[in-house]
């Protein structure tokens, strides 16, 4: 009997071993799972985390570009941050754009290649390589407090065209931008834009655009071979450059079609950038109808990028905008007791942009229903007369100038030079035999009284009389009613000098100045979505991109078929067609605009927008 219990005692203790192997190997193989999990859990987090930085660095991008903040123009962008020796401490990552992009000249620089920065006004101009850390301080991205060196690589990188960081050698910037390309000579033989747009791959080498504005990129944890130390400030050795941030990708010979072979990467300054997976699978050697990992491949970067012809048109709308709420703000004033638009002004008008403050701009002319913006308006119900020569011309045009100088910066050395200019047009009409009552002598007479704002719409009136414009529509303001119009239009320097001529307008006759005929607007197409559409009072049209047989030599020479939609060389198959260019002789009511998403923008691309007076209209729904 004690061999028996000896043997059951055995296979008791055999039984109690195996269960705790058994237990060990399920503890053993459920932290595996769990450690598993928590990878695979936290790199999901932070993709999702890193998915949404780039989407709202986006939007912030883009609406500091379409929004042109800071005086800029819209399109222009900032330039990254760079390690610049300029800043205090010298070679750091503040947030904060710098002084000019890095020269691609100066391959070998340090402490990173590139240095020192240049603008769009140096010499070497066409070296510009605009990558580095986005400025997220200057741009008003909240991220906190990030460290310099940035670990963890969590910071967004920033890339973008030098076209929109060199105001000196990119003008003008519109809608023209988008005839050119990265060739000789560019789409429709333009020529090349001053810079290179920036080119985006897929992990295969094969080009996803060469029409790039510009691209952000989240780059990741550090990469075998990457470092990223300390500043100098903080006790490091120095602060990294874009290499030890970002990645690069090997497209070997043996790829597999579609493909380009050869090395990508996204930190030197070609103005060339690659997207990629975290892993790349290929043959094993081994059994090569297995696939495993390439255990050569190391990319974590996250990019997102945006093209030139993906934000223009969001910069075209702001244009347009912008100026429906000046029309719409001079219709709705309170002074505009019928609420009318002024003429437009002629197609053919190449009245250049002031130069000086008080220059004249592009008046709107009589009778013209049909054309581009006036930059200054004009209310007459009649043709007017001869137009005035000589002194009596200089000294009128003089007192216009002193009162666009008043409107423009409305003080007391302003108001006095006006008052100084209308005394001399006040006592020379009086010399040649004016009466009081004559369009010049009194003209002079306003101006020399002039005491403030509540003269000078009377004061337009005249001088408009005096030039040979006929009689004004007394209920009518004779200036632009908003400082917005005024800086805009007649403020030398402002963005509406690249613009104006791209933007035209029309008035509908039961609107312009004096009133007429009911023949109100309507605007077709996916790009209206307003409605009360056939209630509209006028319209602003915005060209887009040069279409089909579309020549642009000379805005005051070429027709609006040049610019705008029309049956022969820009127009589509949409059963709705409609021409966008009309002709002020042979007035049409109707426009056409489409989506950027719409199948037919391709072949009409111009933007039109309804005017009401700003919703004093009941009747119309037009935003």
């Amino acid at each position: 009997m004690p061999y028996l219990r000896t043997s059951r005692l055995i296979q008791r203790q055999h039984g109690a071993a195996f269960i705790i192997m058994l237990v060990i190997l399920i503890m053993g193989v459920s932290i595996y799972l769990v450690s598993s999990l928590s990878k695979v859990t936290l790199q999901t987090a932070r993709n999702e985390k890193s998915s949404d930085l780039l989407a709202q660095a986006k939007e912030i991008v883009i609406g500091y570009a379409v929004n042109g903040t800071g005086g800029t123009r819209p399109g222009d962008l900032m330039i990254p941050d760079v390690l610049s020796s300029t800043e205090t401490p010298p070679y750091n990552y503040d947030g904060v754009t710098e002084g000019g992009c890095l020269d691609a000249s100066k391959t070998s620089s340090t402490p990173i290649p590139g240095l020192p920065v240049i603008g769009g006004g140096a010499s070497n101009w066409t070296n510009m390589r605009c990558l580095g850390r986005m400025p997220w301080k200057s741009f008003n991205v909240p991220l906190g407090s990030p460290s310099e060196n940035d670990p963890t690589g969590f910071m967004p990188w920033y890339a973008v065209s030098a076209n929109l960081v060199d105001p000196t050698h990119v003008t003008p910037l519109n809608s023209e931008l988008l005839n050119t390309d990265n060739t000789l000579h560019g789409p429709n033989n333009y020529p090349p834009a001053p810079h290179p747009w920036l080119t985006v791959r897929d992990m295969n080498g094969n080009v996803l655009s060469n029409r790039v504005a510009f691209v952000i990129i989240i780059p990741g944890a550090t990469l075998p071979g990457q470092s990223r130390p300390l500043s100098a400030s903080q006790g490091g050795p120095g602060l990294g450059g874009a290499n030890q941030y970002l990645d690069s990708i090997t497209v070997p010979p043996t790829c597999t079609a579609p493909c380009v072979p050869g090395t990508y990467n996204n930190f030197d300054m070609d103005d060339d950038f690659i997207m990629g997976d975290e892993h790349r699978w290929i043959a094993s050697t081994s059994n090569p109808g297995q696939q495993i990992e390439d255990p050569n491949y190391h990319f974590n970067d996250k990019l997102l990028y945006v093209t030139i012809d993906e934000l223009m048109p969001l910069i075209e709308k702001r244009i347009a905008r912008e100026v429906k709420g000046c029309l719409d703000n001079y219709a709705s004033n309170a002074s505009n007791t019928n609420n009318r638009y002024p003429w437009a002004a002629s197609v053919t008008d190449n009245t250049p942009f002031p130069v000086n403050l008080g220059d004249p701009s592009r008046p709107g002319a009589y009778g013209t229903n049909f054309g581009r913006i006036p930059e200054s308006p004009d209310t007459s119900t009649t043709s007017g007369s001869t137009p005035p020569t000589g002194t009596l011309l200089t000294y009128i045009q003089a007192v216009q100038t002193a009162l666009n100088n008043y409107l423009s910066n409305t003080n007391s050395t302003t108001l006095s030079t006006l008052r100084n200019k209308g005394d001399t047009l006040k006592d020379y009409a009086q010399s040649i035999g004016q009466a009081t009552t004559d369009p010049a002598r009194a003209a002079g007479i306003t101006a020399d009284n002039c005491t403030g704002l509540s003269c000078t719409s009377t004061l337009q009136s005249q001088l408009t009389t005096a030039m040979g414009g006929g009689t004004p529509d007394p209920s009518m303001p004779a200036n632009w009613t908003t400082p917005a119009c005024i800086s805009l239009f007649t403020s030398p320097g402002s963005y509406w000098a690249d613009w104006r001529d791209l933007v035209f307008y029309q008035v509908t006759t039961n609107y312009q100045p004096g009133g007429g005929a009911n023949a109100l607007l309507q605007i077709s197409g996916s790009g209206n979505p307003n409605g009360g559409n056939g209630t509209y009072r006028a319209s602003v049209i915005v060209a887009g991109k040069k279409l089909g047989t579309q020549t642009r030599a000379n805005p005051y020479v070429d027709p609006p078929n040049d610019y705008l939609a029309n049956p022969i060389s820009e127009f589509s198959a949409d059963p709705l067609f409609v021409t966008n260019a009309h002709s002020d002789t042979t007035l049409t009511t109707s426009f056409i605009t489409y989506k950027t998403s719409d199948p037919y923008y391709q072949n009409i691309n111009d933007l039109v927008l309804c005017l009401d007076g700003k919703g004093i209209n009941p009747t119309s729904q037009c935003n």
